[in-house]
């Protein structure tokens, strides 16, 4: 979809006070959610966890998305992410999409999903040039999308109340496990250190967007959960180190990405 890929960059997300200032052409994609959303292990969303717009096409449902924020499906569109979280719900958000780029859009579905972004110490790591840095989990919301011409919206946006709320939509908990993109290579155990009653695995190939941890056993095709195992984020160029304790029960080990 060559045409989908310029909205990602030229979209933009739009501010009450600044709305006057798109092009009358232009489509008003507004939304927002009544709280309390939720992660999946039921905890309230940060303030400043991530909420994005999506597309996908005409009788289908988005997809989902990979680690990395892209959409599972090549014929989806992650059109816009924002760290718009606010007080366990999504705050009144306006996006908007240049004419032009709507129209290779034009007919198709559109739908709002909350996304954990959330770092191993509990932290919305947001986003970057309109795309998730990072998704956990993620849960679409139901009935939540509004799109509007510009113009017909002007005077309605001009008497809006910034940080308001306006939504049919429910509250939303982000419970489905994002993939793992297709084309990314396993991590590699590059060295064994035992001592002390511990086992430290040196391991290369990890990325910033997946946390990773041990899956060990007696035999190399009896491999389990480590429940002793850290977890530890994944570094893009460099190695990391995964502990755990030393056990006659665990001869054999491998790393895997932490759920």
């Amino acid at each position: 979809m060559p045409k989908t890929a310029k909205i990602m960059a030229v979209a933009a997300v739009v501010t009450w006070s600044v709305c006057a200032f798109g092009s009358v052409q232009d489509k008003l994609a507004r939304f927002s959610t009544p709280g309390p959303d939720r992660y999946s292990d039921g905890s309230i969303v940060r303030d400043g966890e991530c909420y994005a717009l999506v597309w996908s096409p005409t009788g289908t449902t988005f997809s989902g998305f990979n680690a990395d924020g892209t959409p599972v499906s090549s014929n989806d569109c992650v059109v816009l992410a924002g760290a718009l979280a606010q007080d366990g719900k999504c705050r009144d958000s306006i996006f908007q999409i240049p004419a032009a780029e709507y129209e290779a859009l034009k007919g198709g579905e559109w739908a709002v999903c909350l996304v954990d972004t959330r770092n191993l110490v509990g932290v919305p790591t947001g986003t970057r040039n309109g795309k998730p840095l990072r998704v956990n989990r993620w849960g679409i919301v139901a009935d939540g999308v509004t799109i509007t011409d510009a113009a017909s919206a002007r005077p309605r946006l001009a008497a809006a109340t910034p940080g308001g709320t306006r939504s049919s939509a429910s509250a939303v908990r982000a419970t489905n496990l994002s993939a793992v993109p297709p084309n990314l290579m396993p991590p590699q155990i590059t060295a064994i250190e035992v001592s002390d009653g511990e086992v430290w695995l040196a391991v290369d190939g990890t990325v910033p967007y997946l946390d990773y941890t041990i899956v060990s056993g007696k035999t190399p095709n009896d491999l389990k959960t480590d429940y002793f195992s850290e977890v530890v984020e994944g570094e893009a160029g460099g190695e990391i180190a995964i502990g755990t304790v030393k056990s006659p029960a665990r001869r054999f080990f491998k790393v895997k990405r932490a759920e």
